[in-house]
């Protein structure tokens, strides 16, 4: 087949990139290539994949600048050449839907995210009847006014991570640090349990208020620590090494969380606030607790130690393998130029 995939363009699309949604398209590129289709990734000029062609119109991702003028002149892109194409796939959310129907080629539209404004929801009630497809359930049952084709998880090329069958004594908070994800709710419990902590992720100006008051003061680099936005390679070597990866989503709908299974993938279990698609991606009290609040999340970490590092990695081979996410794909997309 030959595929038009649109990424973001918050974060480089490369299996070794910092953001989920570039991680999880450039495994997914890499995979189709790999099985001889043609690939065109309409994404950053410094993504790296094994796409036939990359097609950008900035080099590299928004750091503290956006331009919405860019996001619509890449989703055209691709529009713009859709004779080219067997199927475009959309991984930008609902922008792409502006576009829907203005050719003869089939699209279909990721669903990556959980959070969206009410003039978006207007618009993806306006096109429901696309194709669509969901990474998890959650993100199905949330816009079940959608015309979804299928549920793919995300996954991962399990060659580039290395389990290990023991970690170490400190626990590790990895995503964006933002009151969003909960990063001053895993220093609370680092600090009531007397624990190291580790927290690796991206900043923002647009959060300074929040960085200045629950999060830089807490840094003393001894006990919490701070490492930054970190590559791929300091990624898998913090993440192996954990106790626990802590995902205190409080105020967020989690729509898949490639963090998750990054971290068992490499053996390391994980304690995630119940909100969205946790329940999916985590066996519960096999490979991580899930919970609801808190007093909870600490109660979850006290007894970190009774999950099996080799059922975490198991649970990832089984579920979400990047085999099994390219198949997936694979079908679907034959399903939507068929029909």
């Amino acid at each position: 087949m030959k595929i038009a995939i649109i990424s973001k363009l918050w974060e480089p699309t490369s299996p070794n990139s910092t953001g989920g949604t570039g991680v999880a398209i450039g495994n997914l590129v890499n995979g189709l290539s790999d099985k001889g289709h043609e690939v065109t990734l309409f994404a950053t000029g410094d993504s790296e994949t094994k796409a036939k062609e990359l097609v950008s119109v900035r080099e590299k991702s928004f750091t503290n600048d956006y331009s919405e003028i860019q996001e619509f002149d890449n989703i055209a892109g691709a529009f713009k050449r859709e004779k080219d194409f067997d199927i475009i796939h959309s991984a930008v959310e609902h922008k792409s839907l502006f576009f829907s129907g203005i050719g003869q080629t089939p699209v279909l539209h990721s669903i990556r995210y959980g959070e969206f404004f009410e003039q978006e929801i207007d618009i993806l009630k306006k096109y429901s009847q696309e194709n669509f497809v969901g990474i998890s359930k959650a993100i199905a049952k949330k816009f079940n006014f959608l015309n979804f084709q299928g549920i793919i998880y995300n996954g991962l090329n399990l060659d580039d991570f290395p389990w290990q069958e023991e970690g170490q004594d400190y626990l590790i908070f990895l995503a964006r640090v933002s009151s969003q994800k909960g990063p001053h709710l895993a220093i609370k419990l680092a600090k009531d349990l007397n624990k190291k902590l580790i927290i690796a992720g991206k900043t923002s100006d647009s959060d300074k208020d929040y960085l200045d008051k629950h999060f830089w003061p807490h840094i003393d680099n001894e006990q919490i620590i701070y490492k930054g936005e970190i590559g791929f390679a300091k990624k898998i070597e913090l993440l192996r090494n954990a106790k626990c990866l802590l995902h205190p989503i409080e105020n967020i709908f989690e729509a898949f969380g490639m963090s998750l299974i990054e971290a068992q993938a490499l053996g390391t279990p994980v304690v995630s606030y119940d909100n969205g698609s946790p329940l999916e991606v985590i066996n519960q009290g096999k490979t991580g607790h899930i919970v609801k609040n808190y007093a909870e999340m600490v109660e979850a970490v006290k007894k970190i130690d009774k999950i099996k590092r080799k059922d975490c990695r198991q649970w990832v081979e089984d579920n979400f393998s990047l085999e099994k996410m390219v198949e997936d794909y694979e079908r679907l997309y034959k399903k939507i130029i068929d029909k």
